[in-house]
């Protein structure tokens, strides 16, 4: 299934996609969706839904700035992107292919945005939320159980998320036992 969601019909996209049963679903962003947090907010939520829902998802126009933790999911600008003018600053840079070229009229939308956390970094905070001190193979059981994110599903991502979350100061490693053990920093 195919949908395109520009900031004019946005939520009919989305009611269209719920009634659905598509099991693939590609997302287009139009560029009067880039205009506002609005517009983003309901492909946010078209994107979790098709997460949660296990279907097979892409979206294409965009680049990993409009959707921090959905990088995973997006399609490469393709070929005559636009270099960003942020790039030699983003933390997004080894990740993002451009901008569309269709998105040229607003090329100055596309900008660095904050260091958010990625979905894989918020699942493995809730799940140490949840219980601390616990394996690699006790988050990927865990991580089945939450629908924050859909790919949790060997050590290499688990290890991935835990350091960047070590660099900031909310999680620990230990190794014992010939394990490594995960828990979350106390404020």
């Amino acid at each position: 299934m195919k949908l395109q969601f520009s900031r004019k019909d946005a939520a009919a996209a989305l009611r269209e996609l719920k009634r659905s049963g598509a099991r693939k679903v590609l997302l287009s962003a139009a560029s009067s969706l880039l205009a506002g947090p609005e517009g983003l907010a309901v492909l946010r939520e078209a994107a979790d839904f098709c997460i949660e829902r296990g279907s097979a998802l892409s979206i294409a126009g965009l680049a990993p700035c409009f959707l921090p933790g959905y990088a995973r999911y997006l399609l490469a600008a393709g070929a005559g992107a636009l270099p960003c003018a942020h790039s030699a600053r983003c933390f997004l840079a080894g990740a993002c292919t451009g901008i569309p070229r269709r998105h040229a009229a607003v090329a100055g939308l596309f900008k660095p945005p904050p260091r958010g956390f990625t979905d894989l970094e918020q699942c493995m905070l809730a799940i140490l939320a949840r219980k601390s001190g616990i394996s690699t193979a006790q988050v990927l059981k865990a991580a089945k159980g939450i629908k924050i994110c859909a790919s949790c599903s060997n050590e290499g991502e688990v290890f991935r998320a835990a350091e960047r979350l070590i660099k900031f100061g909310l999680v620990s490693k230990e190794y014992k036992g010939g394990v490594y053990l995960w828990s979350k920093k106390r404020d």
